[in-house]
């Protein structure tokens, strides 16, 4: 671990990045989300001849699919027609709907030589927790995620954050310790 961090040097690659899930968009919602349960993840990659026995999915990236996806896809419709509109519960037939149909299509994208200061701004600027990474020819290769980078900051910073008080603003009442 390197003590010195420039986060204008520094490459997404280097913040714990997540191997992604693909997924064909022909699959189900309801076998999308299991997938995301069974594997406890936040998002998976929808990708043209996806299979998950390749490192990238078998084809181009087409969308992705994310916890946030499934929330706006489950709450109830807020009068719009379209994606979200209506109930869809676990044994509804929306289940049975292709994830191309509900996905984040052509998603916001990062290259490997990103910087890791560059990751925070495209994620903070878009409201984003999963940015796809793809290699030179588009293919994806792993995904940024917001807990990835908050680790990788945690390591280059362990004094600083592990001795931060529960409210860095708050003055105490009393003096701590002996």
């Amino acid at each position: 671990m390197s003590f010195l961090l420039s986060l204008s040097t520094e490459s997404v690659v280097a913040a714990y990045p997540d191997q992604p899930l693909f997924v064909a968009p022909e699959a189900s919602v309801g076998e999308v989300l299991q997938l995301l349960r069974a594997q406890r993840n936040g998002s998976v990659l929808v990708c043209a001849g996806s299979t998950q026995n390749t490192s990238h999915g078998g084809g181009k990236l087409l969308g992705i699919f994310t916890e946030r996806d499934a929330l706006k896809y489950m709450s109830p419709c807020k009068g719009s027609p379209g994606k979200g509109a209506g109930k869809h519960d676990a044994e509804g037939d929306g289940m049975n709907q292709p994830v191309s149909a509900v996905m984040s299509k052509d998603p916001v994208c990062l290259e490997a030589s990103t910087s890791v200061g560059e990751a925070i701004k495209t994620m903070s600027r878009g409201g984003y927790r999963h940015l796809p990474i793809v290699d030179k020819a588009g293919l994806p290769t792993g995904i940024a995620t917001v807990y990835g980078i908050v680790r990788f900051l945690v390591d280059h910073f362990p004094q600083t954050i592990y001795n931060l008080p529960p409210e860095p603003g708050a003055i105490p009442s009393e003096r701590e310790g002996a």
